[in-house]
């Protein structure tokens, strides 16, 4: 009878003990804080991987736009080279950039060289001379 109350006392303390951590976890202020600041983390990384997944989405869409851009670019590019041979012909092409370049050629003439400008004066302005001291 004697091993029998040993056996009883030792099994109701671990139960006990059990159960006192149970309560403790369940009642004490760390544990509360632990729980809540467990929930806002949860939270946190739930909210950051919707964030991530909607800047996902948001980069892939774009590139596609991007991409399609490109292509209605390079389509138009080689519909202009297609076309503009057959609408005009190459003398016509060129003699727009001649006009251009000589009117460019009249522009630089016509600008005196050598000689200084109107709006300076031939006369220093005194502002870097010193001031005499009168007596």
């Amino acid at each position: 009878m004697n091993n029998d109350i040993i056996t009883h006392l030792i099994i109701g303390g671990i139960i006990g003990f059990i159960i006192g951590i149970i309560l403790i976890s369940t009642i004490s202020p760390k544990a509360r804080r632990y729980k809540k600041v467990k929930r806002e983390l949860d939270e946190a990384q739930e909210a950051l991987n919707t964030q991530k997944q909607i800047i996902v989405k948001h980069f892939s869409h774009s590139a596609e736009i991007l991409d399609n851009m490109a292509k209605d670019f390079r389509r138009l590019y080689q519909h202009m080279a297609e076309n503009s041979s057959q609408l005009v012909n190459s003398e016509e092409i060129a003699l727009p950039a001649k006009k251009a370049e000589a009117k460019n050629n009249t522009n630089t003439t016509s600008t005196p060289t050598g000689k200084q400008p109107k709006d300076y004066s031939t006369n220093a302005s005194g502002l870097l001379k010193t001031e005499e001291k009168k007596s």
